[in-house]
């Protein structure tokens, strides 16, 4: 049996978050991912929020957080669709997964790169507005960023 390719991994992993994956977007007129996380991981940036990893609700709040600022920066469109960016098992070489939204997903929890470590960044699908979830030393980090600017 031929092993799983790096597209098929992240669609496997992204459907075990609870998030439904949608034929790739159009990426031409888009910021690239690596763009998008010098915006939401650069040397200067500070969080939006921060939640310690050590909290024992520290996934439940990041995915609560990351849904109130996705929300309200209009990062989700209104049919529940968004772009996403995995950083870590080893999909970081590949472009934007199109995804759409379902109550329950649980992005922090799985979208890891090790125990309590979840890297992950998403984007509006016309590259407006852009939420980052990083792992910084012993905070779990949630970065909102205008990658056009």
């Amino acid at each position: 049996m031929m092993p799983a390719s790096p597209e098929e991994q992240r669609k496997l992993l992204l459907e075990s978050s609870g998030l439904t994956v949608l034929p790739a977007p159009e990426e031409e007129n888009l910021p690239a991912p690596q763009d998008v996380w010098q915006s939401v991981a650069g040397f200067l940036v500070e969080p939006d929020v921060s939640i310690p990893v050590n909290d024992p609700d520290w996934a439940a709040r990041t995915d609560a957080h990351w849904l109130e600022l996705s929300r309200g920066r209009r990062l989700i469109a209104p049919d529940g669709t968004f772009l996403i960016h995995i950083g870590g098992r080893g999909m970081g070489g590949l472009g934007w997964a199109r995804v759409q939204w379902s109550d329950g997903a649980r992005l922090a929890a799985t979208l890891t790169d090790g125990p309590r470590q979840p890297e992950f960044v998403t984007m509006a699908c016309d590259g407006h507005t852009a939420c980052g979830v990083t792992t910084e030393e012993y905070d779990v980090w949630l970065v909102c960023s205008d990658p056009r600017s």
